[in-house]
């Protein structure tokens, strides 16, 4: 049992680890711990003791690495247990079903907000531009510091909806199926490294995806050549990834 405040974030763009470090600066210096697919050893939580999860909406729901993240850290009672869910649109449902997540473990979500940041899906649509994403930085900053007081009194507020998509979790094997480098590729491996589940590896100088994506779209985003396409739904569109946070803050350790 500890006195700390812990909050475990997942990103892909660095919406969410930018999001998590700015609460993190709001909450007096909580500690920051990657979502990986394996939870740390030992328990975290008790009395006195705060446990965040800064995390995307994806397809209106929680990540699968996010979930299983969850369903495996044992955290103790007592603790007061808050999430701020990152979103380009809605997040419908993804607050709902990491209570439930948090409920199944014997536990109690205590307070749940969405935080709107700039677009990034660039598989479905043309990511929010610099000017705009700019723009709504500056409007995250004011909400992440109303969201860090809100947390330190320890209000009780969960913003959620019903609905609660499962469009993503659909033929699982196949999410990275289309992604390909192309020419202008330079092997520089930095695709491999910003991945958050380890989904890339190289091979003769050129990217190779191993089935288990979460669509976060770190590769296509992080690319320093813009060489990786996803089929013909990508080609053109801009790319987008937090100008906030460097490539370099995400690799895994």
């Amino acid at each position: 049992m500890d006195n700390k405040t812990h909050i475990f974030w997942f990103s892909g763009t660095g919406n969410s680890l930018y999001a998590a470090k700015r609460l993190a600066e709001g909450l007096g210096g909580a500690e920051l711990i990657r979502i990986t697919g394996e939870a740390p050893v030992g328990a975290y939580g008790g009395e006195e003791t705060k446990i965040g999860f800064v995390f995307p909406s994806y397809y209106c729901n929680m990540p699968r690495v996010v979930r299983a993240f969850v369903e495996k850290l044992e955290i103790l009672p007592g603790a007061y247990i808050f999430a701020i869910v990152t979103m380009g649109g809605v997040g419908q449902g993804t607050a709902d079903a990491l209570r439930k997540a948090i409920e199944a473990k014997g536990l109690k979500l205590n307070y749940a907000r969405g935080l709107h940041m700039p677009a990034n899906y660039v598989i479905m649509y043309n990511p929010t531009g610099p000017e705009k994403s700019e723009g709504m930085l500056a409007k995250a900053d004011t909400s992440i510091a109303r969201f860090a007081a809100e947390i330190t009194a320890g209000k009780e507020l969960i913003r959620r909806f019903p609905y609660n998509g499962k469009t993503l979790y659909k033929d699982i094997s196949a999410l990275d199926a289309g992604f390909a480098a192309g020419e202008g590729c330079t092997g520089c491996g930095l695709c491999e490294r910003v991945c958050p589940v380890r989904n890339i590896q190289m091979e003769n100088g050129k990217p190779k995806w191993l089935g288990h994506c979460e669509r976060c779209v770190a590769c296509v985003s992080w690319c320093p050549e813009n060489a990786i396409e996803y089929g013909d739904k990508t080609q053109g569109r801009r790319r987008y990834r937090n100008s906030r946070i460097k490539a370099a803050d995400l690799p895994r350790k």
